[in-house]
């Protein structure tokens, strides 16, 4: 048996309510209004009875992915790109000064700081791809990588940030893990571990993903991108997406799962001093996320820079399965993960099952 922590979950404003009030009122709170405490309980979950040796649960479960990649845009970004980027990150991971790049545009792409930002979030702000010694970016098929700290140094910084990341994953995932189980635990890793609150990287010039996932404190734009990141470094196709428009400006996570897509909020579900993890923002589909407030009319994916535009009008990022919802003031009570089973309390205190298999 093997034991995970399970948290719960409510974001209010500064008035204390209590009971089905608490989701109530998540409605109605925009992200600058949180007030955030913290507190854990445990769940013991279930594992098959009987393992052969060939089953038996492998020594280190997840190892850190240095080559992320979203199935969701990735028709949206040429191939160049992507490998420039990977081509970047071995560089950096080893202190090196330049990388093959096939074109300038994709080397633009790979040192951008939203690249950087969301899927190598050490190196946003440490390295650029801005000369500041008069030598050229790039040329002849080289990148310069130019580094805002010295390069031996970044690779141990960059180090104990995977060694961070694959502890995460490690202490809240099981190998055998579905693609909801991955979400489920790894929400409620955000839960119970997050706070919510504005981060200052300026002193340190840390990229903003990078210094919330270091000190677990962010806002929204923060907590979507670092659950997002997490889900992509244990398989899961997810983005950090958001609308910015006058009277809401917010963002979340978009996850694909079997193909279909689900809208999942890490930061309108921070726990707020209960030992319970609530799931009224977990899954949703459009329907659920527009009650909630936020219009899909003009969503932004960050990992697509606006000056990508070109290549992603056609883009969506619908949610059309309303299966894996949850009812308000629903709370969860215990993953049955061999039956594929999820049991929540509803707001009645009634226990009720979601089969998620």
């Amino acid at each position: 048996m093997k034991s995970k922590k399970i948290t719960g979950i409510v974001l209010v404003s500064a008035v204390l309510f209590s009971g089905c009030s608490k989701a109530d009122v998540i409605e109605q709170t925009s992200a600058e209004d949180i007030v955030i405490n913290s507190g854990t309980t445990e769940i013991t979950e279930t594992t098959t009875a009987a393992t052969t040796e060939s089953e038996t649960e492998p020594e280190k479960l997840y190892e850190f992915n240095p080559h992320l990649y979203s199935v969701k845009i990735g028709d949206k970004i040429p191939d160049e790109n992507y490998q420039a980027l990977y081509n970047l990150t071995d560089a950096v991971r080893e202190g090196k000064d330049t990388f093959e790049c096939a074109s300038e545009e994709a080397y633009k792409w790979a040192t951008d700081p939203v690249t950087l930002n969301n899927l190598l979030p050490a190196a946003c702000m440490k390295i650029t791809g801005e000369s500041d010694d008069g030598t050229v970016p790039f040329e002849n098929g080289v990148g310069r990588i130019y580094y805002n700290m010295p390069a031996e140094e970044f690779v141990i910084r960059e180090a104990e940030y995977e060694a961070d990341i694959e502890d995460v994953l490690n202490t809240w995932l099981d190998y055998d893990d579905t693609d909801f189980e991955k979400c489920i635990k790894l929400y409620d890793y955000m839960e119970s571990t997050f706070v919510y609150g504005e981060i200052d990287g300026s002193s340190t010039g840390d990229g903003a993903d990078y210094k919330a996932f270091r000190i677990r404190q962010g806002v929204c734009d923060h907590l979507a991108s670092i659950y997002a990141y997490l889900l992509m470094q244990a398989g899961v196709d997810a983005l950090n997406i958001g609308i910015f428009e006058p009277g809401m400006c917010h963002a979340w996570t978009y996850v694909v799962i079997n193909g279909e897509g689900y809208h999942i909020d890490p930061t309108w579900s921070l726990k707020n001093g209960t030992d319970d993890l609530y799931l009224y923002y977990f899954m949703m589909s459009d329907e659920k996320r527009e009650d909630t407030g936020c219009l899909l009319n003009d969503i932004t994916a960050p990992l697509l820079p606006r000056y990508w535009a070109k290549f992603y009008d056609d883009l969506d990022f619908k949610a059309n399965d309303s299966s894996l919802e949850f009812p308000i003031c629903s709370v969860l009570d215990f993953l049955d993960e061999e039956n594929k089973i999820l049991y929540y309390r509803n707001e009645s205190g009634e226990v009720c099952e979601m089969r998620y298999g």
